[in-house]
């Protein structure tokens, strides 16, 4: 299920609990994901029909955007950090071998270094699986549009790299912990960096690739980790 704030989706008694639920009913269907989701709407229905379905995948993205209180008001998001951080532990124990990923923006309007900071130990607390990362950047239309830029250039890209190379090594170490593991991973295609070789997702979204033994797109097959990076 493809939407902007997805687990809003409500249509007369259905909210998106209960279409988690219909959807999973249907035979024949094999794997189900949602993205993205707004921490603001994960609400009980949403996470039960998470954790009772073992058709919807155990990976969830959640935007988080920053790990500052005082950014978070600024910037709308409806949550505070506390709040986020009980969200990760209701989904962590709501399914099993669940990969987290995020969104994060560093250099918004006002941003401290002590907000900065924050961010950054929320990652480290979090360990997400992996991070969509970006330097704020103004767009017409939007309430910061016209906001007075408090961080320079350098600066954001100089913390942008911090978080980049922080999730980069904690993506490295989850995904070494998985060598010797086995996954179902549903085949994409030809490996884009491998002649001869397919690729494809694990349940946890995580890319895997592996020699062309008989199999096709859109066929599952299980893969034993030999070897892992930050990334495949």
């Amino acid at each position: 299920f493809l939407g902007q704030t997805v687990n809003a989706y409500r249509n007369g008694d259905v909210d998106f609990g209960r279409l988690l639920r219909r959807a999973s009913a249907i035979a024949g269907i094999e794997r189900i994901r949602f993205t993205s989701p707004h921490p603001c709407d994960m609400t009980d229905s949403v996470i039960d029909a998470f954790a009772e379905s073992d058709k919807v995948c155990p990976q969830v993205h959640l935007p988080v955007q920053s790990g500052s209180d005082d950014v978070l008001v600024r910037m709308e998001r409806g949550y505070t950090r506390d709040e986020f951080l009980l969200l990760v532990e209701r989904l962590r124990a709501a399914k099993r071998g669940l990969a987290l990923s995020t969104d994060v923006i560093v250099g918004f309007p006002g941003e401290t270094d002590a907000d900065f900071e924050a961010t950054v130990e929320l990652m480290r607390m979090v360990r997400f699986d992996s991070a969509f990362m970006f330097k704020y950047s103004r767009r017409e239309h939007t309430k910061s549009f016209g906001w007075e830029e408090t961080v320079s250039e350098e600066e954001k890209g100089r913390r942008l790299q911090e978080i980049i190379a922080l999730q980069e090594r904690i993506s490295a170490d989850i995904n070494q912990q998985l060598v010797g593991g086995s996954f179902d991973v549903l085949v994409e295609g030809p490996a884009r960096r491998r002649e001869g070789w397919l690729a494809g997702k694990t349940p946890q979204f995580k890319t895997a690739v592996f020699p062309a033994v008989g199999c096709d797109p859109g066929d599952t097959v299980p893969v034993r980790v030999t070897a892992t990076t930050a990334h495949t």
